[in-house]
């Protein structure tokens, strides 16, 4: 076979829709598990309670009001 062949069958088999939107949600997945891995390797964060202690979400759960 020719290298055109190859390169031919390659882009048929990698730019085909049910081989690229796995990946890029195997991708995404990846990205989000490492940057919450990242966040845990600091100490001083906690990567499970942040959502928990922005003003907004005090404010939509009423928890001033107390």
């Amino acid at each position: 076979m020719k290298f055109e062949d190859y390169y031919k069958e390659f882009c048929e088999v990698f730019g085909h829709p049910l081989w690229m939107l796995p990946m890029m949600c195997i991708g995404f997945f990846l990205m989000v598990e490492v940057l919450h891995t990242k966040y845990h390797m600091d100490g001083t964060k906690d990567a499970h309670g942040f959502c928990g202690r922005q003003q907004w979400v005090k404010d939509l759960q009423g928890d001033d009001e107390w």
